[in-house]
């Protein structure tokens, strides 16, 4: 699954009261399972029946569950969610005997009781129920697009219970059959192909699917509606020598925006059939979007999206097609990873989602090496560091005992964190080496379950390198960023030492040691070593400056003296783009540790502003913004707008400023992104104001029905600048124009505009689109705009007031899945005195909200750190930016 974590869809809680033929005996809250079901009962096989109606509010359902019991019971757990069982039988030796069922737990968890005990052996059980759909992508639901309903699903992680009783564990992964009958107009997919229709009298038709492989629940997917669809069978290959049924799929008008996905889409599927050396591992192959879905889900054959992420126009911008590239190619990797090979647990998501980040990047930038996919995920991966080092944080192979931790597994650390180690560990063994090893591993475990442990033994065989074990554990079972402090030796060479990473505000804990690959260039020459211990050295023996984290591989920051950063600094302009990027990280961590003084990381924007990739020049000023908005005076922010403005309105200059469509139609891919990542720094953290007014006017022309004034490149800038620049009327016509498109780009290009909102007046007003169910924005939309207003000040505090105040409407329709995330919308925040507010509102409330703490500690954390960096080192910014 791939998502953006700042983002929440919405959806509507139902937690319906079963039906029991007879009242369950009371179960002590105790003996309730939080986490894994207990040994003893196996499913083997699952044959699903749905009656899906897309415009109704509710569906129904009969499962029919093979299950092997190891004991004689009578009664026993399983999974189960908002579901009205109406009947429930076992059948033993041909005959029925009646049970009934009740939800236990609100995450989910429901027993079964029958009359008598069933034997030990194998059991058939079924149920008869009803559910309702849901309105987010949780479960089986619905939405509205134009005139007509359609229906998908969302089981990642625990949400196939909002479905169908079963045992909603990874585990657990057996063949499920499927049969779905719904209206004759209606069209069907699901996990595997249609194997035959039969149509009834009343005018729907039952749609039967063949047997799956085994799957996980979270696995299994359908969706019901009158879909546009293009197929285009992906061709043999030297790997898969028959053709592969592949289609690519969306709702009813959308099918001019999927050309792309058609004739791409089994090219990336062939790379990632090259690399891992094995044929795509399922029957057929459709990829699906939908405008509720929240990212990208990797159900086998049967693939989800987000509308922006598949659907695109001819013109669609370069940053839509690196989405486009990246996320297509992480759900394609999980074809393998995670499908092919499922975690036992969730504490072993990473082997799903770290490699799934690395492949998905690393075949997207083979797919198109111009729109720089590589040196972005690379800028993902530092972001990941900055939540990784907090004292409060978790490891990328967390221990989940509870059902409400699992979803805290889905975060920077799995995927950001756990993406670039495997970079650092391929960098380590060498590619050739690293992809044996992976091979092996799928080899071994296909269609089955692995653990981490499985992996490590895999990988040591696979590649003959034994020592990649530590490697891997020291990363994937500790928390933290390592830092590495590089001191001048004898010799002209250099000490090392090595320990956590700490910025102020952060207390000293107990010591810490990874195996750690320290590799350094010179010109040419590259030299690693792998250090063990607290310290090592290295004698370097090339030319020119030395730059740490050679190639950008490393999970690690280094600290250097002051004259070794500044030979560093004179020298970025021209590193490689990644290493660029570790520098400018590593730099401004030293400051945060208190080390480095501010000047040098004054000096390095200077420096990296010239830098040609875009992504290294600008990751400073970025940093710089975030202080102007959290931590600086108002004179000092000003100082960032002239410095930051000094610098980039001679590159944007160079490169020009024209918004109109098609004004720049066929120039070189890098020279487009750097214009639009130029043009947002003068915009947005320099205020220039003769960039906002041409971005401005060309908003107002395109929103007054100019279709040629503003190009997609530009548009979700162009109206985040008119939102704050120009009056309420604009917003209006905004909305209006959003809530009618039938364009998923322009849709979020337009949502994204209202998010910029940066008064109280514009705030409530764009809250009230967010809370206007009948307003033509989608439940995703909603959401999404409600905690987009939090990234600014004005929004935050009015956000943070109204979860004061009227508690119970602000997390009404929060979707489970996000509501341990939501303390994070107030993490912007710096002081300690709001540290202690964000506390006071969150902590009673977390049990009522089934959410995890570990969210709530990372906020307040966040917030101390950022008045402790304020406290201990504001006079030296302010004066050297004032």
């Amino acid at each position: 699954m791939k998502t953006h974590w700042w983002l929440a869809a919405t959806a509507a809680m139902a937690f319906g009261v079963p039906v029991a033929a007879q009242a369950p005996r009371a179960t002590p809250a105790a003996a309730v399972p939080q986490g894994r079901l207990p040994e003893g009962v196996r499913p083997t096989a699952y044959r699903l029946e749905l009656t899906v109606l897309p415009d109704a509010k509710a569906f129904s359902g009969r499962a029919e569950i093979d299950v092997t019991l190891a004991k004689a019971q009578r009664s026993f757990f399983l999974h189960g969610l908002g579901l009205t069982v109406s009947r429930v039988v076992a059948l033993v030796d041909g005959a029925e005997v009646a049970g009934t069922y009740a939800e236990v737990d609100p995450s989910g968890v429901a027993r079964l009781d029958f009359g008598r005990a069933l034997p030990a052996g194998r059991t058939t059980l079924t149920f008869e129920y009803t559910a309702p759909f849901m309105t987010g992508s949780e479960g089986l639901y619905h939405a509205k697009v134009g005139d007509d309903w359609y229906a998908w699903t969302q089981m990642e992680p625990i949400d196939a219970r909002r479905m169908f009783p079963g045992f909603d564990e990874p585990r657990f992964k057996t063949p499920f059959t499927l049969g779905v009958t719904t209206r004759k107009s209606l069209k069907v997919f699901a996990n595997t192909p249609e194997v035959r229709t039969t149509p009834a009298a009343d005018g729907t038709v039952r749609h039967e699917f063949a047997a799956s492989r085994p799957l996980p629940t979270y696995l299994v997917a359908i969706a019901v509606g009158d879909f546009d669809v293009v197929e285009n069978d992906a061709p043999g290959n030297a790997v898969r020598p028959k053709t592969l049924p592949y289609r690519v799929i969306a709702t009813k008008g959308q099918k001019a925006r999927l050309a792309t996905a058609a004739a791409e889409g089994p090219k990336i599927l062939a790379l990632h059939e090259d690399y891992f050396g094995s044929r795509y591992p399922f029957e057929k192959l459709d990829q699906i979007a939908g405008p509720v879905m929240q990212g990208a889900m990797e159900n086998a054959g049967l693939i989800t999206y987000g509308d922006t992420l598949l659907l695109l126009s001819p013109d669609a911008p370069a940053s839509q097609r690196r989405s486009f590239g990246m996320v297509v190619a992480h759900e394609m990797a999980h074809q393998w990873f995670g499908d092919l090979v499922t975690p036992m647990w969730w504490n072993d998501l990473w082997l799903n989602e770290s490699f799934a980040e690395w492949a998905g990047n690393r075949v997207g930038e083979i797919w198109d090496p111009k729109l720089g996919t590589g040196v972005a995920q690379m800028a993902e991966a530092l972001d990941a560091m900055e939540t990784d080092s907090r004292s409060i944080g978790r490891p990328i192979r967390q221990p989940i005992e509870r059902n409400a931790q699992i979803a805290s597994a889905f975060d920077a650390i799995t995927y950001q964190k756990g993406g670039q180690v495997l970079t650092m560990v391929e960098r380590y063994l060498g590619e050739d080496k690293f992809r044996d090893g992976v091979r092996h591993h799928l080899t071994r475990f296909a269609y089955g379950n692995a653990t981490a442990e499985d992996f490590f033994a895999s990988m040591a065989k696979g590649s003959g390198d034994p020592g990649v074990v530590p490697l891997f554990q020291s990363f994937v079972n500790q928390t933290g960023v390592p830092v590495v402090t590089v001191r001048p030796g004898s010799g002209g060479g250099w000490r090392l030492t090595q320990a956590r990473y700490r910025p102020i505000g952060v207390a000293a804990g107990k010591p810490q040691r990874w195996t750690l690959p320290f590799c350094v260039r010179q010109d040419a020459d590259t030299r690693c070593t792998l250090m063990r211990g607290p310290g090592a050295t290295m004698r370097l023996s090339g030319a020119g400056v030395a730059v740490p984290n050679a190639g950008g591989a490393g999970y690690y920051r280094y600290s250097l003296p002051a004259a070794q950063w500044s030979a560093l600094t004179a020298a970025s302009a021209g590193l490689p783009a990644r290493e660029a990027l570790a520098f400018a990280d590593s730099l401004y961590a030293d400051f945060a540790a208190g080390n480095a003084p501010f000047a040098l990381v004054v000096e390095a924007t200077r420096a990296l502003a010239a830098h040609p990739d875009r992504q290294a020049a600008t990751k400073l000023p970025e940093w710089l913004d975030t202080l102007a908005v959290t931590t600086l005076s108002p004179e000092a922010g000003a100082g960032v707008e002239r410095l930051v403005g000094g610098l980039y309105a001679p590159r944007l200059a160079q490169l020009g400023l024209d918004p109109r469509r098609g004004a720049y139609a066929g120039e070189e891919t890098d020279r487009a992104q750097s214009r639009r990542a130029f043009a947002g720094l003068m915009a947005t953290t320099a205020r220039d104001a003769g960039t906002r007014a041409t971005l401005a006017k060309a908003a107002e022309r395109a929103v007054a029905g100019d279709a040629d004034a503003l190009d997609p490149t530009y548009r979700s800038l162009a109206f985040a600048v008119a939102v704050q620049d120009r009056d309420a009327a604009f917003m209006e016509r905004l909305k209006t124009q959003l809530a009618k498109s039938e364009d998923p780009l322009f849709r979020s290009n337009a949502l994204a505009g209202l998010m910029a909102a940066d008064t109280a007046e514009k705030v409530r007003r764009a809250l009230g689109y967010a809370q206007d169910a009948g307003g033509g924005l989608q439940t995703l939309e909603r959401q999404q705009l409600m905690n987009g207003l939090a990234a600014r000040p004005v929004g935050r505090d009015i956000l943070f007031d109204l979860f004061r105040t009227d508690w119970d409407r602000m997390t009404a329709d929060v979707p489970s899945f996000r509501r341990s995330r939501l303390p994070l919308l107030f993490a912007s925040y710096c002081d300690a005195g709001k540290a202690a507010e964000v506390d006071a509102l969150f902590r009673p409330r977390l049990k009522t909200l089934g959410a995890n703490e570990l969210e709530l500690n990372q906020s307040v954390e966040t917030i101390r750190i950022c008045a402790a960096l304020k406290t201990a080192r504001g006079a030296q910014m302010e004066a050297a930016l004032r």
